[in-house]
């Protein structure tokens, strides 16, 4: 009876955690259950926004959107999506506010913002993007304005498709400055032994010694390590 209890609990929490997830790393990048990612970081601009003054697919206002970075476009600053109705500017939506869904109506991964300022009805200006996986030329479509304050839009590209993250791993970044900081040492140990201590050939290397015995060292230390890990205790008879 219990097994069953928690069969039927777990089976409703299943419910509560959607398995199309993706966990928001930065304002245009999050990475699901898998590992992969969907990184809009290619299609940002870094001064102004990717996509400026598209008409609405109703024909009424303009929008704006760049991913990752914040822009500004007459009265509207540090937004992500801007529109543009009757000549005046508005925020709907900032980087910050940036969350990360899933619509299950059309099997795709959003982005919300939400802006710091409010509409003239006093709601909180927010704003959906839907990501379609396309591999395509990219295609921003605004959609519009549903309802008062609430925007919604399309964005279809390759890079809306969840890939395998290419970004540098911590380990990769500590080898980077690991072998950064030897040469750096190599090379300015020659320059010291040169210049300044008139030094020429091996002895212009630093720490020559030690240099020039590494690879047995390294050999020593190696056949060590086989030697010890072959060697099977033992114990002496009493």
């Amino acid at each position: 009876m219990k097994s069953t209890v928690i069969i039927l609990v777990l089976f409703h929490l299943g419910g509560v955690f959607p398995a199309n997830t993706c966990k928001k790393v930065n304002s245009c990048k999050c990475e699901l259950d898998d590992g992969k990612v969907i990184n809009l970081d290619p299609v940002a601009k870094s001064n102004g926004a990717a996509f400026m003054d598209v008409m609405d697919s109703g024909g009424v206002d303009l929008y704006s959107w760049n991913p990752c970075k914040s822009f500004s476009e007459g009265s509207c600053t540090n937004a992500a999506v801007c529109q543009t109705h009757s000549g005046l500017q508005y925020n709907c939506g900032t980087q910050d506010s940036a969350a990360f869904g899933y619509d299950d109506t059309n099997n795709v991964y959003t982005i919300t913002y939400s802006a710091d300022t409010v509409s003239k009805d006093n709601e909180l200006r927010t704003t959906t993007l839907y990501l379609y996986c396309d591999q395509g030329p990219d295609m921003f479509q605004p959609i519009g304005e549903a309802v008062q304050g609430t925007y919604a839009m399309i964005f279809k590209s390759k890079y809306a498709c969840p890939r395998e993250d290419t970004g540098i791993s911590a380990g990769t970044v500590l080898i980077i400055i690991f072998f950064s900081l030897l040469a750096v040492y190599l090379i300015g140990g020659v320059i010291f032994q040169i210049f300044v201590r008139k030094n020429s050939g091996k002895n212009a290397i630093p720490n020559a010694s030690f240099w020039f015995d590494f690879p047995g060292l390294v050999k020593d230390g190696v056949f060590f390590v086989i030697r010890r890990g072959g060697k099977k205790g033992t114990y002496n008879s009493i």
